[in-house]
C-alpha cells in the first residue's frame, strides 16, 4: 500500500488541507490545489489572505487528504491517504514545478500576497478500501 501513495499524490490536483484555526483553535479544512516537489512532498501556493494560511502562520501542523475515487459505487472503497506533518514557507525553487502541474496558477503566482509552501511529512495513513488500513512513518513512503 505504501508504494501507491507517491503516484496518487503526484497525480492529485486537489486535496483537503486541515489546520488548527488561528482564531478558534478547532480544526479547519480547506480545499486546496496541490503539486509535489522532487521528493514527492506536497507543495502549495497560498495567499496570505486565506484563513488556512493565517492558521499555518500561527501553527504549522497540518494534514492533507488526497484520494482517487472508484469508477462507480461507494466513494469509501477508493484509495485515500492522509499525510500529516509540518508546513514550511519556501521562498524559491517550487514555482516551475507547481505551475507545470497547475498552469492556470501562473497568473497569480507572482502576486505579492502569494507564496509557496511545502509539507514536511511525518506520518501517512492509508485506506485502500474496506478493512485495508495502514499507517506508515514518512520515511517509509518518501525514502
Amino acid at each position: 500500500m505504501k508504494e501507491t501513495v507517491k503516484p496518487i499524490l503526484e497525480r492529485a490536483k486537489t486535496g483537503t488541507l486541515s489546520v488548527i484555526d488561528f482564531e478558534t483553535g478547532v480544526p479547519f479544512g480547506a480545499l486546496v490545489n496541490v503539486a509535489t516537489d522532487e521528493q514527492s512532498h506536497p507543495i502549495f501556493l497560498f495567499s496570505q489572505l486565506a484563513r488556512h494560511t493565517k492558521s499555518l502562520n500561527a501553527d504549522p501542523c497540518a494534514s492533507l487528504l488526497v484520494m482517487e475515487l472508484p469508477q462507480a459505487g461507494d466513494a469509501l472503497t477508493g484509495f485515500r491517504a492522509t499525510i500529516t506533518g509540518r508546513m514550511e514557507q519556501v521562498s524559491e525553487g517550487l514555482h516551475a514545478r507547481y505551475v507545470a502541474h497547475h498552469p492556470y496558477a501562473e497568473m497569480y503566482a507572482g502576486f505579492g500576497d502569494f507564496g509557496f509552501w511545502r509539507m514536511v511529512p511525518e506520518m501517512v495513513y492509508v485506506v485502500a478500501g474496506f478493512g485495508r488500513i495502514q499507517s506508515f512513518r514518512a520515511e517509509e513512503v518518501f525514502a
